[in-house]
């Protein structure tokens, strides 16, 4: 499809910091995932894509790629499509990559907070990129140029990185993204929710390279079966941190062993890709059919692999492990066994005690029989007869 170029209305300077100052004044900006590469979001009648350019249009790039020395100046462009049926207004500017804590995936820093790194050496159509202060959330809702489009329509829009003289070696990632903003309101609140659309920046600062990885916080436990001594299943978790300066895809894997070091089996998790330096995310595992052998053991093993694009030769970094131990009870056979052998227990002493009574009973009996026996004989009363004891003969 051929889209026609309109002008875009740009709005720099003062009049995005007041929009920013009144939508704080009586909304709430709700957080929103943000689209990368050339996604496009829908935002009920609008639509649009965001995609590297030049000033004649994209140029098929999926996403920026540069390698550069401290003190470097790059100029590019981005291109943003209004595929919607209705004029639209867009924020676009520059904000940091993280990662997903969740999930491991490429993710930028909330529009509600200012860019330290390479979002903030980056000035979209020459608006501001930065904040003197990081919690200054008015001025982070200022950044970048606001440009409205009609329906159908691209603008291209250049924009400045300006690498400081002092910038560390190695990876440095940022997207250039195109935010709207919707409202909801009801019961008196209002909120503002930008969606994201944009396209990754990957900056590399020449210098020395030092990959590595880390891994923390690692846990793990058992989940018994409710029948008796069936296999239960087993959960890992931990956390993933790129301690290096290079970007660097992981593949996590998890091995359970019992006592003695029985192998229960090895499960290999899914990749993270790209994750990019000074990140984290949480990864958990869950393994079923895991026999209650009492105690286990996680040995958690990390390896890296080449990341996307200029990182794809770089070094890698060693493998990491970790290990965790937790119990493995079978808790419901246990409780099965403990109600067995208190009913044993219960027949047993029952049978005692009935033997006991039936003894205490025979024994008083036997005494009073004897008590019986031994008692003296009375003398009978004057004119009566000769009564004979038992067993004894009439004179």
């Amino acid at each position: 499809m051929t889209s026609r170029t309109f002008p875009p209305r740009r709005h720099r300077g003062v009049l995005p910091r007041l929009l920013a100052a009144a939508a704080l004044a009586g909304a709430v900006l709700a957080p929103a995932p943000v689209a990368l590469a050339a996604d496009e979001e829908p935002g009920g009648d609008v639509v649009w894509g965001v995609q590297p350019s030049t000033p004649d249009g994209p140029d098929g790039r999926t996403a920026f790629e540069y390698q550069v020395a401290p003190g470097s100046v790059i100029t590019d462009w981005v291109a943003v499509t209004n595929r919607g049926t209705a004029p639209a207004t867009f924020r676009v500017y520059a904000a940091d990559a993280t990662a997903d804590y969740d999930s491991g995936a490429f993710a930028l820093v909330g529009a509600d907070v200012p860019s330290t790194g390479a979002g903030a050496w980056t000035s979209v159509d020459g608006a501001p990129s930065a904040c003197e202060d990081e919690a200054d959330v008015v001025c982070a809702l200022g950044l970048g140029a606001s440009i409205t489009l009609e329906p159908g329509a691209r603008a291209d829009l250049p924009f400045t990185i300006t690498v400081p003289h002092d910038a560390t070696p190695g990876d440095h990632t940022a997207g250039v993204v195109a935010g709207y903003l919707s409202e909801t309101g009801g019961e008196g609140a209002t909120v503002r929710r930008e969606d994201r659309v944009g396209a990754r920046i990957y900056l590399r600062v020449d210098g020395p390279l030092t990959p590595g990885l880390g891994v923390s916080g690692t846990v793990a436990d058992y989940a018994a079966s409710w029948i008796p001594f069936f296999p239960g299943s087993a959960h890992a978790g931990f956390e993933v941190v790129n301690a290096g300066n290079t970007r660097v895809s992981v593949t996590p894997s998890v091995r359970l062993t019992g006592p003695f070091g029985i192998d229960l089996g090895t499960v290999a998790l899914d990749p993270i890709e790209n994750l990019v330096p000074g990140a984290t995310t949480h990864v958990s595992a869950e393994l079923p059919g895991i026999p209650p052998l009492l105690l286990l053991t996680a040995d958690v093993t990390l390896t890296a692999t080449p990341a996307s694009g200029v990182a794809a030769s770089d070094p890698l970094p060693a493998p990491v492990t970790a290990s965790v131990v937790a119990w493995a009870v079978p808790w419901t056979g246990l409780a099965v066994l403990a109600v067995i052998a208190g009913a044993v227990w219960l027949v047993i002493w029952r049978r005692r005690r009935t033997r006991a009574q039936l003894a205490e009973e025979l024994a008083e009996y036997a005494e009073r029989v004897r008590a019986e026996n031994a008692a003296p004989l009375e003398p009978a009363p004057a004119g009566a007869g000769y009564v004979p004891r038992a067993g004894q003969e009439t004179p």
